[in-house]
């Protein structure tokens, strides 16, 4: 469940008709570039990186315009890559059984228990009904900010927004003074949107790009990042940018006159969650769980300086994609009912987990480790240095983050890393640059493009609930954009420099 995913309110007439005829470009342009590749050599390659090229065309333009499904292609270019000659099957199939994938499937099995039981909906209502939110609007706005972050650096972004807006309409229907303001309801809106797509920076689960970036390092360049190394960058990127968020959203000229109808409306929906149920107390424990073993050598690490006995072992012994999919496995073992046999989750259930991500991850790993295998990543980067001279790292970083900024507004944003990680990885290694920083800030910034509803699935929920204008959306997804480029320049800059 991400980005790529189409759930919700249905899309609006102009949105439908620009994706009909992008959808139907596509089917055209992609064949045409895949054979205008082949057709005509590339000064400098091999024919196997020249046919892998062809077959990235096409990939490339399916993506963006969604002619087919995005998995699809995903699982298309590769299959291609067979027949062409450009690897041999077990070569071109392996990527599909990377450690990382399984991390894939065992955080969404764990996403979808806490959907099933409505956990997610509980530490929601939980927090609004605490003492102190419903202050004022900005309190209230953090809170429900906040928590959209929070739930999103550990469900998809989607799953987070479909959670998170049926409560800020909620919010909205028992405080007249925001229902009364067509900008303070299209602000909240937009804040629960872009807050779920910005906390799905703060944890390598938080959104596939995070994931993407941590199989290329490691598939391409041997190089391991774990899950607080990732946190020390995302966290103060997320804090950054909800500040700044909650800055341009804020509920301006606003007064509560009524908090105790809103309380009221709050704990009633509160109330009849009814108390904790067994399959909510399982999806808890395994998830809290899960998130312990995945800090624990970094975190020894961080408050001891050096590495721990505990960590080492956990590290050896329980990589973190084996802690992911173990825990996520585990819902299919802790009973919920013995006598009725019923148990967390089951496999029919387990069945809605968003398949299709993870074969789209699959796919680009297996592309990317081509292009680099092939030598066309080389080939690439001696073409880029060749007409950009050659950059320094900051200068590097600065460009992948514009590049992958600007293609996330275009595209799906695992397919933006997808393409742009392997890329900027290779100009580094052309450079003699590390290859860590340059990935990393290349994945944060394809998280990013918020301009438009068919940027991320966060904004098209947003947009199709009707109380969000295209020009509000537009207007306050540029400033997030050019804050988010900025913000994730300064922080690599702080970490790495």
């Amino acid at each position: 469940m991400t980005d790529s995913e189409n759930s919700g309110p249905p899309v609006p007439l102009e949105e439908s008709s620009f994706d009909w005829w992008r959808q139907r470009v596509g089917l055209v342009l992609g064949p045409a570039v895949m054979l205008v590749l082949l057709a005509f050599p590339i000064p400098g390659v091999s024919v196997e990186a020249q046919r892998l090229a062809a077959v990235l065309g096409l990939a490339v333009v399916f993506w963006m315009t969604e002619a087919i499904p995005m998995a699809a292609t995903a699982l298309l270019a590769p299959a291609l890559c067979i027949p062409l000659g450009v690897a041999k099957d077990k070569d071109v199939l392996a990527p599909f059984a990377s450690p990382s994938i399984f991390l894939f499937i065992g955080s969404f099995i764990l996403a979808e228990a806490m959907r099933k039981h409505g956990l997610d909906r509980r530490l929601a209502l939980w927090l609004l009904t605490r003492r102190g939110v419903l202050r004022s609007p900005l309190t209230l706005y953090t809170a429900l900010g906040g928590m959209t972050a929070l739930l999103s650096m550990w469900m998809s972004n989607v799953a987070t927004t479909a959670v998170m807006i049926p409560i800020a309409l909620g919010v909205l229907t028992t405080t007249p003074q925001l229902a009364a303001r067509p900008r303070a309801k299209s602000d909240l809106i937009l804040l629960i949107a872009f807050s779920a797509s910005v906390g799905g920076l703060g944890t390598p689960v938080g959104t596939p790009p995070n994931i993407i970036a941590m199989g290329f390092l490691r598939q391409l360049a041997g190089e391991s990042i774990t899950f607080v190394d990732w946190m020390k960058l995302g966290v103060p990127l997320v804090l950054v940018l909800m500040v700044f968020l909650l800055w341009l959203l804020r509920p301006r000229g606003v007064v509560f006159e009524d908090r105790a109808a809103m309380e009221s409306s709050l704990q009633t929906q509160r109330g009849a969650l009814g108390p904790l149920r067994a399959g909510e107390r399982n999806t808890g424990i395994l998830f809290a769980l899960a998130i312990t073993l995945w800090m624990w050598p970094g975190a020894g690490e961080l408050l001891t300086g050096h590495p721990t006995a505990s960590g080492q072992w956990l590290s050896r012994h329980l990589p973190e994609e084996t802690i992911g999919l173990l825990c996520g496995l585990l819902v299919f073992l802790l009973p919920v009912d013995l006598k009725q046999w019923h148990f967390t989750l089951t496999w029919r259930e387990a069945e809605r987990i968003d398949w299709g991500t993870i074969f789209l991850f699959a796919g680009g790993l297996s592309l990317g480790t081509m292009i680099f295998n092939t030598g066309l990543a080389k080939a690439l980067g001696h073409g880029m240095s060749a007409s950009l001279g050659t950059p320094g790292l900051w200068a590097l970083i600065a460009a992948g983050v514009v590049l992958s900024l600007a293609l996330s507004e275009a595209t799906s944003n695992t397919a933006s890393a997808n393409v742009m990680v392997p890329l900027m990885m290779a100009l580094a290694q052309t450079g003699n640059l590390p290859v860590v920083p340059v990935a990393l800030a290349t994945a944060l910034a394809c998280s990013f493009g918020f301009m438009l509803p068919v940027s991320t699935g966060p904004n098209a929920l947003a947009y199709g609930t009707g109380l969000v204008p295209l020009t509000r959306m537009m207007r306050a997804g540029i400033a997030l954009d050019l804050a988010g480029a900025v913000a994730i320049f300064v922080v690599v800059w702080l970490v790495y420099r």
